[in-house]
């Protein structure tokens, strides 16, 4: 769907800020991306990925046609060191500028005025010209860019917590597949569990472990998800994963000296998580029928993503991953990883590996190709496996063939001739 329609959700991009929003489209109301407002009612019919100008507080479509102020340039031997910047070279005030702003004259006209007013814009190498029109651009002629929401997109935002290429190695390593069944752990958001989701599609399983005391569907929304696209992701507290192990629940309970304590309190003993919300309190009861397919169901990727330690979370879980398969754990401490590599190597696995995922954005320009000055450089270590159990097992089954032990005929030795 490339159409914008009402009721969709679509993403603004600001490029004067860079700033990313991503609003459901409203009818006759008013869009705030600081410091923008405008009405975007004019976009219902539009396309996908078009650049707009905000003028009177409404949208005006720019047209691509028209050339661009900024053209590449070629290297040149020319220096600035004659030019003074001391604010005098420019005859226009900003009470001209303010007062072209107020007659509705386009960011365009107000940066070619700037240019035709300027005394030192022709004596300016090449280089300082593209930049220094960039520059007003930017101030004077700011664009807003309407995108269709996309997990690419959210995740070279600012505020997301995993780069394009960490989640790609991700989704890769977990093996994910359109109609698999997959356990995502993460907290903050679900940008995670919403690229795990739109893999495996209406046909698959999807089982969130959040954190909070309400599940993460933040993404899942704007991507406009259907509702039977919705009905296939399950929600699962933190809290509660302490239940998959009788054990250990018995050994606090005896521990405790009595059986007859709170539940609230037995569920503390399982919260793993260290950051607490007040708010409602989240009820087992709700999560039963989530509890049961949990405890009962064999998923083929198991992907923990979060900032706490991912190896408790890791030992109640292992069992519910079936044979071949694929575990994937994203953290930005190493000793836990190590930690988590040392449990699945003794349990069992294959091609086990730990990488840090480091990554360079470079600024590629005619004469100006260098890296960016300030960058994310490390995404954290993933450590990814695939699980392998003792025996033999047959396709699709998690239940090791027994074999009946044969008899073994008895051999009768002939005895030798006198």
């Amino acid at each position: 769907m490339s159409i914008i329609k009402h009721g969709t959700h679509v993403v603004f991009l600001n490029s004067k800020t860079g700033e990313q929003k991503c609003v459901r489209l409203p009818r006759n109301s008013d869009v705030y991306i600081k410091p923008l407002s405008f009405q975007a009612d004019s976009l219902i019919g539009q396309r996908f990925g078009q650049k707009y100008q905000v003028v009177k507080h409404k949208l005006v479509k720019i047209d691509e046609s028209s050339p661009p102020l900024t053209e590449p340039v070629e290297h040149c031997g020319k220096t600035n060191e004659f030019i003074k910047d001391d604010g005098a070279t420019q005859i226009l005030s900003q009470n001209d500028i303010e007062e072209m702003k107020s007659k509705g004259i386009t960011g365009d006209e107000i940066v070619k005025n700037l240019v035709e007013n300027s005394t030192s814009f022709n004596v300016k190498t090449e280089f300082s010209k593209a930049k220094w029109l960039k520059k007003k651009i930017n101030k004077h002629q700011p664009n807003i860019i309407v995108k269709k929401p996309s997990i690419r997109l959210f995740a070279s935002s600012s505020v997301s917590k995993l780069r394009p290429d960490v989640l790609a190695k991700i989704i890769n390593n977990a093996n994910i597949w359109s109609g698999s069944k997959a356990i995502v752990v993460e907290c903050k958001d679900d940008l995670l569990t919403s690229a795990v989701s739109q893999r495996v599609g209406l046909n698959g399983t999807v089982l969130q472990v959040f954190e909070q005391r309400l599940p993460h569907n933040m993404y899942c929304k704007w991507l406009d998800f259907s509702q039977e696209h919705m009905k296939a992701l399950k929600y699962y507290p933190l809290k509660f994963l302490g239940k998959l192990n009788p054990n250990a629940e018995q050994e606090d309970l005896n521990k405790n000296g009595s059986s007859n304590c709170d539940d609230e309190s037995i569920d503390q003993k399982h919260e793993l998580g260290k950051r607490k919300r007040e708010g409602k309190t989240v009820n087992f009861e709700d999560y039963k029928t989530v509890f049961e397919f949990l405890k009962t169901e064999k998923f083929d990727s198991l992907v923990i993503s979060a900032f706490y330690d991912p190896f408790p979370v890791l030992e109640l879980l292992w069992n519910s991953l079936r044979s071949s398969g694929n575990l994937v754990i994203r953290t930005e401490y190493l000793s836990v990883v190590l930690q988590c590599a040392n449990f699945v190597n003794e349990k069992g696995c294959s091609e086990l590996s730990v990488v840090d995922q480091w990554f360079r954005e470079i600024q590629v320009l005619p004469g100006r190709t260098h890296p960016d000055m300030r960058m994310q450089t490390g995404g954290g270590f993933i450590l990814s496996c695939t699980k392998i159990c003792d025996g033999i097992y047959e396709h699709g089954s998690d239940m090791p063939v027994v074999s009946e032990p044969k008899e073994i005929p008895s051999v009768q030795v002939a005895e030798p001739m006198e």
